[in-house]
């Protein structure tokens, strides 16, 4: 139709409202899940299965034993804005039941097959199909008291829908999540997940939370804390009331995703209450680990808005700031009644960096994003060479160059920062690693690599504040930051072609406790964790490891190693931390690289300085460690000279 024409105002026909219903209604597998659970649950089921198939694109089941709905009410049960929990418009005041829309149902039969059957405890069972948004007769069909929802194909005749889809190992992971947060919403109702026939989580109904806790979280909940208020706090105004579970500092997570949060019994969206929770543990828990637990809030119903969102996963509080205040408070009151007792000795040095975007670096080496510095629009470099700004998306070796003669440095002797400064969380590192086990550069294997002859053969003058060491070569002048340094050289020694990776039988095997996400990414990753040389078997509470690496073998931070890479797979199933066996090397290699380097504020001796310079000669990029951070600073006797007025 042309613009300039004006076409007349009509009532769209039902089909094509349920299909831009469904836009935001049924986004993806894992949100028809939800919706059908949540159904099961407010018809008052006790028990609900889950069947998946190849991520829900293939087939979702849910059955539940519900009160059912009766023969007559099953066409109207497909109709958008069908329900039986809203009467009167006041109803949206004072939700208490998961679902209340209406839509879920022929926003899912608009974009799929699906058969709806029924049997309530009197009568006989139906079912009732409807193709894409094509309804077909109420038919009698034998089943038990409750309600079976299938559906099958979706997004089949949309293919642009599905073609943005993610894989369904991706679909399988929010859809454990999803169960997860309605198990715990619902402690008495029991849920059960199947995916592709394999079962992996079972849920039993049970009577309190703390039962729920143990099934979801293993052993580590005994661990996990109630959540108190002060005495003055319960007298503050309002009535908004926090309860629930959270870890000591010593219990922490490399994600958030183990953080729930319940509004009278509903699953929300952790993010509004993340930096409240935060400031709750302030300096007691280490920068970049998060907590576990399951907190709470009861209000009344006329002080929350849950109409804001289809997919009901945001609320509006109205006194939001009162409430995360006081969240802050009993956070911090329950923490004070705990001793802390840091977890360091079993974290790598680089398990408390900030989560932070994308930098540059070096295409061939893998720097997961917890381990990267903060982005800039424009880096100023420490080589005069390279004046002015890096673009975004250079590579490593264009940035810090292996030809010696592009490394002047200092121009002009800038008083501003010539590189990033270190984030809070990488300042905090580097005091504390001093407390870490370092290895001796004289203790490591000889070099095998040859010689870089761009880069001169150095003499060590001495160390200066523990921490760096001066040297000089060609009549310049080196700083080189041993740590840095160091790093560099234990992470190309620990590459994946250098070391043997082949699996150890370990002495004593490992009992490792978890939750049901890190139990179904250790199933579903299995393979790739054999060929990277982990071998284990199930448990009654989680794996006990059996066999690991030959590069692991005797390492402090195995479990805490386990657990962020298996919370990290679950997470991000798409990209995941075991994309390829070999990126999950060059992560090991990355990790273990830093925990073993010698520490800034660390004296080392005349023959270690020797040995570090020795070494950073035979690596194929000296230039900067593996944050991408300088490791050298070079002053010519040109630079001093004409500092110093000795030139013109």
């Amino acid at each position: 139709m042309s613009p300039n024409s004006r076409q007349s105002i009509i009532q769209l026909d039902e089909l094509t409202i349920d299909l831009i219903a469904a836009g935001e209604v049924v986004e993806r597998p894992a949100q028809v899940v939800k919706e059908l659970v949540e159904n099961s649950i407010d018809s008052g089921s006790s028990q609900i299965r889950i069947e998946i198939e190849k991520g829900g694109f293939d087939r979702i089941s849910v059955i539940d034993n519900g009160h059912g709905i009766p023969r007559e009410e099953l066409k109207l049960a497909i109709k958008r804005h069908a329900t039986s929990k809203l009467s009167v418009p006041e109803d949206l005041n004072r939700i208490v039941t998961k679902g209340f829309r209406g839509e879920a149902l022929a926003s899912i039969a608009a974009v799929s097959k699906l058969v709806l059957s029924s049997k309530t405890k009197d009568s006989d069972g139906f079912s009732i199909l409807v193709d894409n948004g094509v309804v077909g007769k109420v038919e009698p069909v034998g089943i038990a008291p409750g309600t079976k929802v299938d559906v099958l194909n979706l997004f089949k005749k949309i293919p642009a829908r599905l073609s943005f889809q993610r894989r369904p190992s991706t679909e399988n992971a929010a859809i454990v999540d999803i169960a997860i947060s309605l198990a715990l919403s619902e402690p008495k109702t029991g849920i059960i997940v199947e995916l592709d026939g394999r079962k992996v989580l079972d849920c039993p109904p049970c009577e309190g939370m703390e039962d729920r806790l143990y099934d979801l979280f293993g052993s580590t909940s005994s661990k996990l804390i109630p959540l108190e208020s002060s005495e003055d706090d319960r007298d503050a105004p309002g009535d908004e009331v926090w309860s629930g579970w959270i870890s000591p500092p010593g219990i922490s997570r490399s994600r958030s995703d183990d953080i729930h949060v319940l509004v009278n019994g509903r699953p929300v969206s952790t993010g509004p209450f993340i930096q409240s929770i935060r400031r709750g543990y302030h300096t007691r828990l280490m920068v970049g680990r998060h907590p576990i637990g399951v907190i709470s809030l009861n209000l009344p119903t006329s002080e929350v808005d849950v109409n804001v969102h289809p997919t009901k996963r945001e609320v509006r509080l109205q006194y939001s700031w009162r409430v995360l205040e006081r969240l802050e408070r009993s956070i911090q009151y329950t923490l004070s009644k705990v001793s802390t007792q840091p977890e360091s000795k079993n974290l790598t040095l680089l398990e408390g960096l900030e989560v932070k975007p994308d930098i540059v670096q070096n295409s061939d080496v893998f720097v997961p994003s917890w381990a990267q510095v903060e982005n800039k629009e424009t880096i100023q470099t420490h080589f005069s060479s390279i004046r002015g700004v890096i673009p975004s998306g250079e590579k490593l070796e264009k940035i810090f160059s292996s030809n010696e003669l592009e490394q002047e440095t200092l121009p002009g002797l800038n008083p501003n920062p010539i590189s990033p400064s270190l984030s809070s969380a990488e300042r905090s590192l580097h005091r504390l690693s001093i407390s870490g086990d370092s290895i001796s550069p004289v203790d490591e294997p000889n070099p095998k690599a040859a010689i870089i002859p761009e880069l001169p053969e150095m003499e060590v003058l001495c160390q200066f504040s523990n921490s760096y060491i001066l040297a000089e070569g060609n009549n310049e002048l080196f700083i080189i930051d041993q740590h840095a340094l160091h790093e560099r050289i234990r992470y190309e020694r620990l590459r994946p072609s250098m070391v043997d990776w082949s699996p150890q039988k370990l002495i004593i095997p490992v009992s490792i406790s978890l939750g049901v996400r890190e139990l179904a990414a250790a199933r579903s990753e299995s393979d790739r964790l054999s060929e990277l040389g982990f071998e284990f078997s199930e448990s009654s509470e989680g794996i006990v490891v059996t066999s690991v690496p030959n590069v692991l073998v005797g390492d402090s931070g195995l479990i805490a190693f386990l657990h962020d890479i298996l919370i990290d797979v679950s997470s991000n199933p798409e990209s995941g931390g075991i994309d390829t066996v070999e990126k999950l090397r060059d992560k090991v290699a990355f990790m273990k690289s830093c925990r073993g380097s010698v520490k800034a504020n660390q004296k080392l001796n005349l023959s270690e300085m020797r040995r570090l310079l020795l070494d950073m000669r035979t690596v194929p990029n000296p230039w900067a460690c593996v944050h991408g951070r300088p490791t050298i600073l070079k002053l010519t006797q040109t630079h001093l000279d004409k500092h110093f007025g000795r030139h013109g």
